[in-house]
């Protein structure tokens, strides 16, 4: 049966021997070797619980950690403790999502549009000022050269 837990236990004893390596580098070196970083994790093991509390009374390693899925609500929570053992508790909502492009849809508020009868007696009055510009201009000319 499968265990999550082998998984954390794998990452640790991983990262405990790439310590102890690293010392015995640089003892045998006397040259500073530098950090090792951790690779990014590719996929999340998700650990079951019951509930919020379940997901709280989680144990996690200091230095890990955890991402817990409920089994009986549509939550998941992240749980995290530095290398100190200070610990880092999140919870997050799942929600359902029928169709994308409808959601979409029904987020456009028509009311910040402009209707089409709106426009086109905008553009009417634009043009008849417009004309009258031109004619005062064509007038001021004139006067001014005549």
């Amino acid at each position: 049966m499968y265990d999550p837990t082998y998984n954390q236990q794998m990452a640790q004893l991983d990262q405990e021997y790439a310590r102890k390596k690293a010392d015995l580098m640089q003892n045998y070196y006397r040259q500073p070797v530098p950090a090792i970083t951790q690779p990014p994790k590719q996929n999340v093991n998700w650990i079951q619980v019951s509930g919020v509390e379940g997901a709280r009374n989680h144990i996690v390693q200091p230095g890990n950690e955890a991402w817990l899925m409920d089994n009986n609500a549509p939550y998941f929570y992240v749980k995290s403790v530095d290398g100190v053992g200070q610990c880092t508790f999140r919870i997050f909502h799942f929600d359902e999502v029928a169709d994308v492009e409808k959601e979409q849809a029904t987020q456009i508020d028509p009311s910040l549009y402009v209707q089409r009868g709106e426009f086109d007696e905008l553009k009417a009055r634009f043009d008849h000022f417009a004309e009258v510009g031109k004619k005062v201009s064509a007038k001021a000319k004139e006067s001014d050269n005549g």
